[in-house]
């Protein structure tokens, strides 16, 4: 009789778990023989409106391993930051030369889940060129527990491989590219404001019992008032705020600011922005302390709508206007990747 091994049992069922799991984001590539030392490779897609999906130029590459319940416990698992994985030194430097990133997805069959590590990038930052030269078989290699596989990471390597195409088209010179592929929903609705009759507000949350700041991007017409932005940021200053968007002049309108205030909150501090205007606060029961001012775009945002309008007619990207995001700087949404 036939019998299949426990680990190419184990190797099976993982890889199908990836596929099910990783088919929502790209076309699959595989290798007619098993001579690449990566397991399967991706084209990611992006969503359109439509339904439809748009290929775009990120193409990476996966080398999947994994690690049996017998191996690692759920509670092992849970209580450790990093996993420790023996992988060729032969591997490790192909993966250091080719131009392509290549993607370590290490399997825990006890907790269920994938973590995802830049395997090219740890080998350049581990070794750099001394692993060309590094005389063993293997060596050991340690994934963090916190980078998981899943809808976020997919997103960095996405936006990555995007930003690299929008300075290609745009010319490596310019700066703020990175910037402009994160909002460029945000600065089309700031650009279109007047011949949309609507304008935009900017609400900043300096709390006291969080250590974070919040900020509410709103757009305001005669009828409805809509959240075009949630953005959360660790301890972030109003200096921060600003330098987070380059391309937006904050400023204060004092008519709505004689509204906003409110004489009671003598021990919320004014807010001093860069061009001198001051924000006067309201106190949220002391959860937080609010600001509000206007917003719009500066002399960098509006060269950033002509590359919006250009990347837009190319067809690399598509507006969505009304479109609601949230943004978070918060340490639990970084990927090693």
């Amino acid at each position: 009789m036939i019998v299949v091994g426990e680990t190419d049992s184990f190797e099976r069922k993982y890889m199908e778990k990836f596929r099910t799991f990783a088919s929502e984001y790209g076309e699959f590539i595989n290798y007619e023989h098993d001579r690449g030392a990566r397991d399967i490779g991706m084209h990611l897609t992006r969503k359109l409106s439509s339904g439809k999906e748009q290929l775009t130029s990120a193409l990476a590459w996966f080398q999947m391993k994994g690690k049996m319940a017998k191996t690692i416990s759920l509670e092992d698992y849970e209580k450790s930051e990093e996993i420790k994985i023996a992988l060729s030194v032969n591997h490790l430097r192909y993966w250091f030369l080719q131009p392509m990133p290549t993607y370590l997805v290490l399997y825990i069959e006890s907790a269920e889940e994938f973590l995802i590590l830049n395997i090219s990038e740890y080998v350049k930052n581990t070794w750099g060129r001394e692993i060309l030269t590094l005389n063993q078989e293997t060596a050991t290699i340690y994934v963090p527990t916190n980078s998981k596989l899943d809808s976020q990471a997919f997103r960095l390597i996405l936006k990555e491989n995007d930003i690299k195409e929008w300075k290609k088209a745009l010319g490596d010179e310019n700066e703020h590219v990175d910037v402009c592929y994160r909002d460029y929903d945000l600065i089309w609705h700031l650009a279109t404001a007047e011949r949309r009759a609507v304008c935009h507000k900017l609400e900043f949350w300096d709390w006291q019992s969080k250590t974070r700041s919040q900020l509410y991007i709103y757009e305001e017409s005669e009828t409805e008032k809509v959240v075009l932005r949630e953005h959360w940021q660790y301890m972030m200053s109003i200096e921060q705020l600003e330098a987070a968007y380059p391309y937006i002049e904050f400023f204060v309108d004092q008519d709505a600011q004689d509204w906003w205030d409110d004489e009671d909150d003598n021990e919320v501090p004014d807010v001093v922005l860069s061009n001198g205007d001051v924000m006067s606060g309201v106190n949220a029961a002391y959860e937080y302390f609010a600001y509000e001012c206007g917003i719009r775009l500066n002399d960098i945002g509006l060269q950033m709508f002509e590359w919006v309008k250009f990347m837009s007619d190319i067809g690399l990207i598509e507006i969505k206007p009304g479109k609601s995001e949230f943004v978070s700087f918060a340490p639990w949404h970084s990927r090693s990747v």
